[in-house]
């Protein structure tokens, strides 16, 4: 690549990431100042301890220990919330930084105390302490969130809250590159809408599929309830979207009972690809709707759901000027379905895992799921389909230094009147992670994917998109595809601008997508690539996500593939 090119990226990147911190806009905190302590108070927020042996050396990391007062009472609960920036440390006192302490407003009281298992006055109990700071960590408005208990002289127990805030009113300026195609974002957001931990955004997009505008509304806490809803309006150059849902959640491992109901109405114009190519072109439109109820139990460590629901689904494809290639059959089922959810608590905090220089909450234990469904041909109009679902979870703390993570799982349809699978697609994902010291490790992912009998709607691609990061867009096509990454990561103790938190990664990737009974030729081969990248992981702002910037080199290129493949992408991990 030209240093001309190299350049103009840099300039990109600039524009794209520094307005995203420099925009503020005029608010009103009306929140009391002296609700709002100095972080150096609590400088575990910022900085993971020096002297443990590792990352995964739970011992040590998980140092905050609960004391064990089975028949005592909750007597008080005190909250201390920590604004953005800690303008007591030399790095964070100057004018940009306690300008944004000052619009920023804090989240109240009340929507944290909403999140918590537990009230005053509750039995003290250590798991529904535990779980109720990974809901707060797991909040989109909070950086992080520990809750700590002590006895008083009653020998009752005090519980001291402290969460660190995150700046949520933000444009949503973005840019990303994968497989040569651009991804554009403009708009903004708010996910912590006047301190009230609502959801807010409205943004125009632009990709290799469509152009258009999506509103969304998101309530996790209706009238500060457990109940939730979600509203999501999408207006693009293809179709509509219309998204809806209301119910009660599982919001606890302990949970009792769940149910609600969703509405999905969609319509666009969806691409099929071959090496990296649109050859055509079809519009589909699906509506969606489900009611279910659920019910739960805890007994120990393991959680029990069952859950009851109806679907009806509609899927209809229409033929469009680019369309070249033969339509899927439209496709109706409505049915009622059982599913079992097993989950085991075995819960660990971790750091330098999927994100870097922040809590993790990891589940060592198993997460299994199954859905079993009927559409008869009465109800659905339709060839009878008994509908499938099932997926398993589980993470092994191998020792100090190792974690293994396994995913799998598989969905689809057997359509009774023709004998035979429908959109049959299964996958397995297992990644294992070394740590050669606290700021360096090893890291190996295989992913498998199957499709059996698939519709003329459904592709099996691989390409940059999916982890092939030297090549284009759905660049590989079959109905199975192997994928295997390695990376050398780098966690650094460096705190980019006092706004990321900055690590490395190199890496080798290789892969293919092929059809068993057919000639793919070159496009059917096992493909390589290699590169370098940098991960800024956003410490003030957007916490849970991973901003990637590779620079992939395909080992096994043709005329038609750039010598060098740009990858800017944002992920929710390492």
């Amino acid at each position: 690549m030209s240093v001309l090119k190299f350049s103009r990226f840099s300039a990109l990147f600039c524009l794209v990431f520094v307005p995203f911190y420099g925009y503020c806009a005029a608010q009103a905190d009306a929140t009391s100042k002296s609700d709002i302590f100095s972080l150096s108070q609590c400088q575990w927020l910022a900085d993971q301890p020096k002297d443990r042996k590792s990352n995964f050396d739970i011992e040590s990391i998980d140092n905050s220990k609960l004391p064990d007062a089975p028949n005592a009472i909750i007597s008080d609960i005190r909250l201390v919330r920590h604004n953005i920036f800690d303008t007591n440390n030399p790095k964070e006192d100057n004018f940009l930084f306690r300008g944004l302490n000052t619009l920023n407003i804090v989240t109240k009281e009340h929507v944290i105390l909403q999140q918590l298992l537990f009230q005053q006055g509750d039995k003290y109990d250590q798991q529904l302490l535990r779980e109720s700071e990974r809901i707060l960590r797991d909040a989109r408005y909070l950086y992080d969130a520990k809750i700590e208990a002590e006895r008083d002289c009653d020998d009752n127990i005090v519980v001291t809250i402290t969460t660190k805030e995150l700046w949520t009113l933000t444009p949503e300026i973005s840019y990303s590159r994968s497989g040569g195609e651009d991804k554009t974002q403009l708009g903004f957001r708010d996910t912590n809408l006047l301190g009230l931990g609502k959801r807010v955004s409205l943004s125009w997009r632009s990709d290799a599929d469509r152009t258009g505008y999506t509103f969304i509304y998101d309530d996790p806490n209706i009238w500060g309830s457990r109940y939730r809803s979600r509203f999501e309006f999408s207006d693009n150059d293809d179709g509509e979207r219309v998204y809806l849902d209301f119910k009660l959640p599982f919001y606890s491992l302990a949970s009792q009972q769940s149910y609600g109901a969703v509405t999905l109405d969609d319509t666009k114009e969806l691409p099929l690809y071959y090496r990296g190519d649109v050859v055509s072109e079809f519009k589909q439109e699906n509506q969606i709707n489900q009611v279910f109820y659920g019910q739960g139990s805890k007994l120990g460590s393991w959680t029990n759901r069952w859950l009851v629901g109806w679907q009806q689904e509609d899927f209809k494809f229409e033929q469009i000027a680019e369309t070249t290639l033969p339509l899927a059959k439209d496709r109706s089922l409505n049915y009622p379905w059982l599913g079992y959810q097993l989950i085991e608590d075995r819960y660990i905090t971790l750091s330098n895992f999927d994100s870097i220089g922040r809590t993790e909450d990891l589940n060592l234990g198993w997460n299994v799921f199954a859905r079993l469904g009927y559409s008869d041909e009465s109800l659905a109009d339709d060839d009878s389909r008994v509908v499938l679902e099932a997926s398993a979870a589980k993470a092994f703390h191998l020792n100090d230094s190792m974690l293994w993570r396994l995913y799998t799982g598989v969905h689809g349809y057997w359509n009774t009147e023709q004998q035979k699978s429908e959109n049959l697609h299964a996958y397995l994902d297992t990644n294992f992670l070394y740590n050669s010291s606290s700021y360096r490790a090893w890291f190996a992912n295989l992913s498998l994917r199957y499709g059996g009998n698939l519709t003329a709607d459904q592709q099996l691609t691989l390409g940059g998109d999916t982890g092939l990061r030297g090549y284009p867009l759905h660049y590989q096509m079959g109905d199975r595809s192997v994928l295997l990454n390695l990376e050398k990561r780098y966690y650094w103790e460096y705190h980019l601008l006092q706004l990321f938190k900055v690590g490395g990664a190199v890496f080798f990737d290789v892969g293919r997508a092929w059809f068993p009974d057919k000639n793919n030729g070159e496009n059917g081969q096992f493909l390589k690539d290699a590169g370098i990248g940098l991960r800024l992981a956003p410490s003030r702002a957007t916490a849970k996500t991973v901003i990637h910037i590779d620079l992939a080199f395909p080992l096994d290129k043709d005329d038609e593939i750039d010598t060098v493949q740009w990858v800017i992408k944002v992920k929710n991990r390492f």
